[in-house]
């Protein structure tokens, strides 16, 4: 049984903020001489020394010590080095057990970390090592992280991971899952096959100590070349997932939230909304407004003024976004690095969505109109009329008595239609539909690109001090939120609190008044005279709180003073330009929705309904649900259209007005 004592040293990593505390537990040890090498017997003042040594391997001290001090430790850290070196050279296959068993827990790793760096496994034989394994198989967690014992231990590890439980979870946390915690990069034994890795999985499937997480991954795992699922055991984890979560809720029940939309005569405001104490959101929009309103073209741009489909920028407002997730929903569970990430704030816009264009198409129903109709107006008349867009264009609309299923393999090539004909008109000034049908590969929506250069700005992640200065304004996780009057407001970011309060920089601690310091250099902010922090730089500051919260702005939609300042911030390689008809957040929506190309849990639609591997005809809500959701990517991406052709004309107008 390995022990526990606190009262030693640690390193963690160089990130920790523990490390002054751990030194000062080894203070009394750096000041007095080591012993001889020969002399040590006790494992762990061998690890103890060791684990004080990678403090000043990586420059890390404390701030107390003079320079002497500090070269004087360093010589003392290479010696400790020699006597952990001498020691583990007289580990052999008579007492790497017992010295094993004796490491206390917290040690264990450094244990192996030597014993892998050192090489000293050559001394160990097959045999004991499998003893050490067995009785304590947890450590297969910590072996894998080192390759010289997966390495030499090669057989050894695949016998062992075929039969462990808890294999194919280390195989999909290997494979598949995004790393946030940046946890020890871990190695699967080359001996362990495609097929005893599948057989894994299978077996975990058939077990009864699963894991919902992990099912959910091995349904939408993403095949490699040393890695692969098939169709069977995706199938056998779909449906073991649906069970389990039936199962889970029929007994635990959960939180329960949804949406109510209505359209109400004689309502005081056009639109409006509220959440009721069984979390049900409900919105309203009036019914007048609609009927009064009833051109096509006003009619389309409900889905911007009501709906809120795109925000004051054009922007598609029903993205998810990092931004708008709790902490909990960004760390907790177990995640795809290839999945689309979404939170509850996305489940409830797609559920408000979904509900905002069945409840529409069937009030303007009664205006002997559809959404259809009205859509096929936008593309064919409405663009021409406003914008000179090809007088040619074309879109074939699905009739009235089709049914859903009908409707979505219609749907689905006149989307793709579409896009086709605005990259042509954006590349070309027209559409040539000779040219466009020699083409039968789907367009990416990458693709698409935009009549506007320069369209949309981005972070430049590399960046560092600056993502550093965003994260220190608008995360939801900074201490400079928490100061004296303003503790128990609970304002979620620095931002809010500037923005809401006169700040003084004396009621900040000497720790956080260093952060204050980094953003004054940076130009952020600034303290008056009266000792109040102040915003210095009011157009950056609120433009890097639109890119904090929503990832990418549209340059052309902000006023002059703020397009000089996103130049000026190009030019610090603060942010960069790319132009396309969507922005990258936007382009992994529509993808997370219409293929798998870019995120394992994609919907699929494109390829289920243009090759044939669509839910069964007779599946009446799935085809219902898939014809509203491709006629809200078709909103969409006509809403975006808009927007471009409108940026497009007035910067013509506006060349046209400098020339004259």
């Amino acid at each position: 049984m390995h022990q526990y004592d606190l009262d030693r040293v640690h390193f963690y990593s160089i990130e920790d903020m523990a490390g002054g505390h751990e030194l000062s537990k080894g203070e009394h040890i750096l000041r007095s001489e080591p012993k001889p090498k020969s002399s040590y017997t006790d494992i762990n003042d061998v690890l103890e020394l060791y684990n004080l040594k990678k403090y000043f391997d990586n420059g890390i001290y404390l701030k107390k010590w003079t320079q002497n001090e500090i070269d004087n430790f360093k010589v003392k850290a290479t010696q400790y080095g020699k006597i952990v070196g001498y020691f583990f050279s007289t580990i052999s296959e008579n007492n790497v057990i017992d010295l094993f068993e004796q490491t206390q827990h917290s040690y264990i790793n450094s244990f192996w970390e030597i014993v892998s760096t050192q090489n000293v496994f050559k001394k160990i034989s097959k045999t004991n090592f499998i003893k050490i394994l067995k009785k304590e198989p947890h450590l297969i967690y910590e072996f894998l992280t080192h390759k010289g014992l997966v390495e030499y231990y090669n057989i050894e590890f695949r016998d062992f991971l075929l039969s462990y439980s808890k294999s194919a979870e280390i195989l999909l946390t290997h494979y598949e899952t995004k790393n946030d915690l940046k946890n020890n990069q871990k190695y699967i034994p080359k001996s362990l096959t495609i097929i005893d890795k599948e057989r894994i999985i299978s077996k975990y499937l058939d077990s009864t100590d699963t894991n919902l997480n992990y099912i959910r991954l091995i349904e939408n795992v993403r095949n490699r070349n040393d890695f692969k699922i098939s169709d069977k055991i995706r199938l056998k984890a779909k449906r073991l997932h649906k069970s389990q979560t039936e199962k889970f809720f029929s007994e635990k029940g959960g939180m329960t939230y949804g949406v109510a939309i209505t359209f109400p005569e004689n309502a005081s405001k056009i639109k409006d909304g509220y959440i009721d104490d069984n979390l049900v959101c409900h919105y309203s929009y009036s019914l007048d407004y609609i009927k009064k309103n009833d051109h096509p073209y006003l009619l389309f741009l409900n889905f911007k003024y009501l709906f809120e489909f795109i925000d004051n920028q054009n922007r598609i407002n029903l993205l998810s976004k990092k931004s708008q997730m709790g902490l909990f929903e960004r760390i907790m569970g177990v995640h795809s690095q290839n999945e689309y990430r979404t939170g509850l704030s996305f489940q409830l816009t797609e559920m408000t969505s979904q509900g905002q264009i069945y409840g529409y198409n069937k009030i303007i129903n009664g205006l002997n109109i559809s959404v259809e109709n009205i859509l096929h107006f936008v593309f064919t008349t409405a663009f021409q009329e406003r914008y000179i867009f090809a007088s040619n264009a074309r879109f074939s609309i699905p009739s009235a008595t089709n049914s859903y299923f009908e409707k979505v393999r219609l749907l689905a090539p006149e989307f793709e239609s579409i896009l086709k004909q605005y990259k042509l008109f954006v590349e070309d000034g027209s559409i040539d539909f000779e040219l466009l049908q020699i083409s039968s590969s789907p367009t990416s929506i990458k693709d698409i690109p935009s009549l506007n250069k320069n369209k949309y700005i981005y972070f430049n992640f590399d960046n560092k001090e600056m993502i550093g200065c965003s994260n220190l304004l608008f995360s939801d996780q900074t201490l400079l939120t928490y100061v004296e009057p303003f503790k128990d407001k609970g304002y979620h970011n620095f931002y809010e609190l500037l923005t809401n309060e006169q700040v003084s920089f004396i009621n900040y601690e000497v720790d956080q008044r260093l952060q204050l310091d980094y953003l004054i250099s940076k130009g952020f902010i600034r303290i008056n005279s009266k000792s109040f922090i102040e915003i210095a730089n009011i157009e950056r500051f609120l433009i890097f709180k639109d890119l904090y919260d929503n990832e990418f702005a549209s340059f052309y939609i902000y006023p002059i003073e703020f397009k000089e300042e996103i130049l000026q911030m190009e030019s610090e390689k603060i942010i960069f330009f790319e132009s396309s008809l969507f922005s990258k957040t936007e382009q992994a929506y529509f993808n997370y929705f219409l293929n798998k190309s870019e995120f394992t849990n994609g919907l699929d639609l494109r390829n289920s309904y243009l090759h044939g591997t669509q839910a069964n005809p007779e599946e009446i809500q799935k085809h219902e649900y898939a014809y509203f959701t491709y006629l809200k990517l078709l909103i969409l991406a006509l809403l975006k259209m808009d927007d471009d052709l409108l940026i497009s004309n007035a910067v013509k107008n506006d060349t046209k007005g400098a020339s004259g």
